[in-house]
């Protein structure tokens, strides 16, 4: 993904050109707040010093995942995340300077709409444009590449009490599918895919959309929730969407991935997607307790989300930052599949369950300040 340097409101997209900065920021997301951070940080100082460890529980950690993908400040301990992630460097560029008039001709109701400012989405080298009103949050515009066309969410209109912890969208988030040869990304001339419910589980906590990836015939959904006065993300939630059999016509739930343990990601780990194989790719470094390190697969059926044979990766420690692919062996044959993200402070430092909390802070403050 492309965006403007000085682009204050990041927008994410799809995943073709974003993997060119893949290691340059391993933990990213857009919505990382400062209250998020502390979370963690104390999470982190209620750890014994025997037992050194970026801890948060598994909302968190999933949660993060989801903000992953939202370009923005590292995640501990880890950072999955908008439309693509460390994974992230999007090939998005937001147009919040340009101010175009309504799609539509002007009626005298159409006259009372406000006037509207396209976000730019490139994709696959391709650009698209997203006409939205000029009070929308862009940074929660979010489009990418499937092979049923483009699939494409617009930032819902928010209630602004000019307090952060009070404002929530007043409308559901929608997905909806558009042509790739249809470089207007407009609700009128596309297919509404799925609406998420607007609250969840009370009258005062609301539904988002973190973000997601394409993979082939489906989609990689994070979603997260907020009640009204606390501004705290929690419940990160995990799903995937079959956009293929949406694009026929067949009505599609997205189905949430709960038997997986994140925490499991929390050192240094890797999301992938097997596009030949149907098949999302978990790999990770479990958390070393004498420096003798061990990497695990797991592999997930996209349309079941069924655990898959035993797999391995192939030289999962010598896969570097700026990797775009990874290798593993599943029956015997060598697969290959996208990296999507990765996340944990293991790819900091590989021995970072062993360092000082110094050197730990040293290299966090590294880390932060050569990021973008």
């Amino acid at each position: 993904m492309k965006r403007n340097a000085d682009d204050s409101n990041p927008v994410m997209i799809g995943q073709t050109d974003w993997y060119a900065e893949a290691g340059k920021r391993p933990f990213i997301e857009d919505g990382f707040t400062p209250e998020l951070m502390m979370r963690i940080e104390q999470a982190a100082a209620n750890k014994s010093s025997a037992y050194k460890r970026y801890w948060i529980n598994k909302n968190v950690v999933l949660t993060s995942l989801a903000t992953i993908l939202l370009i923005g400040a590292l995640t501990f301990p880890m950072g999955i995340w908008k439309n693509t992630g460390p994974i992230h460097s999007s090939s998005v560029q937001s147009q919040g300077a340009g101010i175009l008039p309504s799609s539509s001709s002007a009626t005298n109701d159409k006259a009372l709409e406000p006037p509207t400012s396209p976000v730019e989405f490139e994709i696959s080298g391709k650009k698209y444009y997203m006409p939205l009103p000029m009070n929308r949050d862009k940074s929660k515009a979010y489009a990418v590449e499937t092979t049923a066309g483009i699939l494409w969410s617009p930032p819902p209109p928010m209630v602004d009490y000019k307090k952060p912890k009070y404002t929530h969208p007043t409308e559901p988030f929608t997905l909806y599918l558009s042509s790739k040869d249809q470089t207007e990304l407009s609700a009128s001339s596309a297919t509404r895919i799925y609406t998420l419910p607007l609250y969840a589980g009370g009258a005062s906590t609301y539904q988002y959309l973190s973000g997601f990836f394409g993979a082939g015939d489906y989609a990689l959904l994070f979603t997260y929730t907020k009640t009204i006065g606390s501004g705290i993300m929690e419940n990160g939630r995990f799903f995937i969407l079959n956009v293929k059999k949406a694009a026929t016509g067949e009505s599609v739930v997205p189905k949430e991935l709960t038997s997986f343990d994140w925490e499991l990601l929390e050192y240094k780990s890797i999301i992938a997607v097997d596009k030949e194989h149907d098949q999302i790719v978990f790999s990770y470094l479990e958390y070393p307790v004498d420096k003798t390190y061990q990497d695990k697969t797991v592999l997930y059926d996209m349309e079941t989300l069924s655990i898959q044979t035993p797999a391995s990766t192939i030289g999962f420690r010598d896969i570097n930052g700026q990797s775009l692919t990874m290798e593993y062996e599943m029956n015997g044959e060598l697969c290959k599949a996208d990296i999507l993200t990765k996340g944990g402070p293991g790819w900091i430092d590989e021995d970072w369950a062993f360092l000082s909390e110094e050197r730990q802070n040293e290299l966090y403050q590294e880390f932060y300040s050569q990021t973008p």
